[in-house]
């Protein structure tokens, strides 16, 4: 008995040793990151040297107290990554912020002769014939025409990339045996590591080669672009479905199976409605990349800034929000370059807009199958 007092009394101090000395290493690691930030931001050219100060002291701590150093790391690179979108953010807005105050609704609204603007109320006959909407020479920027180009490319992608992508996911979660969707899944996935120039290349040689030669004289289109899109968001789509649909429990599927039903039935009646708020957040960020594409589009479409004639017309085209900012971006004045910040916020707020939708319905959709109302 008096034998262990001693032991007991020394690992009380060694615990505590070892509390003070991971909290002094864990208040150094942080002092250091702090003074690197402020020296990165006020005195660059001394970052480099904080910096490896600041990889060496992190580095002893991680080897003397790992599981303390390893819960500060990921505070860190928690709170830096809530920085850094809140600062993209704010600088979006405030950059956009003085076309804003200058213009007001007018990048909202449709030009016309006398002065005027008015709003876009989809009809044809509102549409002046021969209005100038973007001429940054003679300082005419309206959006419109831009906005209706991106919804009309969007709506296109979502009809080729929804159906399709559902459909994939089903093969691959319900019907592939083992050994397929491990050669399929991988396949799928790699398909999304593919440069967007590469589609929009193949997309303007080779189907609008092939639509131009078996069936329109005309260019490239809001259907061709619509399409590379489509297939562009094809992988995320067909990855997070499929994901979602494994994630159902099996029990549902064996019991459906059991009552008598079809593959198919179990798959339509009980597959899909489970998985439902999965394969709307699939569909929604295909469309989020559909929306925010750049590169294919600007590779396809025309850099026009007027309506299709007629309106409705998916054989036109015209600049999306994307490629407008792509193309204008280089050679752009500053207030150009303001009116280019309000397209990024009008991107930023559909995306997010189509988060939020995609929340409300995951949520709406468990509650549903919680049986709640």
């Amino acid at each position: 008995m008096t034998e262990d007092i001693p032991t007991t009394e020394g690992e009380a101090v060694s615990s505590g040793d070892r509390v003070d000395g991971s909290t002094l290493a864990v208040v150094t690691i942080a002092t250091t990151l702090v003074a690197t930030i402020l020296v990165f931001l006020f005195r660059p050219a001394l970052a480099l040297p904080m910096l490896l100060a600041f990889v060496f002291v992190t580095a002893v701590g991680w080897v003397t107290y790992q599981a303390e150093v390893a819960r500060l790391l990921t505070l860190v690179a928690t709170v830096l990554t809530v920085l850094t979108v809140a600062f993209i953010t704010f600088f979006l807005f405030a950059s956009a912020l003085p076309a804003f105050l200058e213009r007001g609704l007018g990048l909202l609204l449709i030009p016309e002769q006398g002065g005027n603007a008015r709003w876009f109320f989809w009809l044809e006959s509102v549409l002046p014939s021969d209005s100038t909407y973007w001429n940054p020479l003679s300082g005419a920027y309206s959006l419109i025409p831009m906005i209706w180009a991106t919804v009309v490319v969007t709506i296109i992608a979502g009809a080729v990339a929804g159906p399709l992508g559902l459909f994939g996911a089903l093969f691959i979660a319900e019907v592939a045996s083992d050994r397929l969707r491990e050669l399929i899944k991988p396949g799928v996935e790699i398909l999304a590591g593919i440069p967007s120039i590469v589609y929009g290349f193949i997309g303007f040689q080779v189907l609008n080669g092939f639509i131009q030669t078996n069936f329109l004289d005309d260019g490239a289109s809001f259907l061709i672009a619509g399409i590379v899109v489509g297939v562009m968001a094809l992988p995320t789509v067909v990855s997070v479905g499929e994901d979602a649909l494994s994630s159902v429990p099996q029990s549902m599927g064996d019991g459906s199976v059991a009552m008598g039903a079809t593959e198919w039935q179990t798959m339509k009646s009980i597959s899909i409605p489970a998985a439902f708020s999965g394969i709307s957040a699939a569909v929604i960020l295909g469309l989020g990349r559909a929306i925010g594409e750049t590169m294919a589009v600007a590779a396809i479409m025309a850099s026009g800034t007027q309506f299709a004639d007629p309106l409705f017309d998916i054989f036109d085209a015209n600049a999306t929000l994307t490629s407008l900012i792509a193309t204008q971006y280089g050679s752009a004045s500053e207030s150009t370059v303001d009116v280019l910040f309000v397209a990024g916020v009008m991107l930023f707020v559909i995306v997010a807009g189509m988060s939020i939708v995609s929340q409300y319905i995951e949520r709406r959709m468990q509650r549903k199958l919680k049986g709640q109302q």
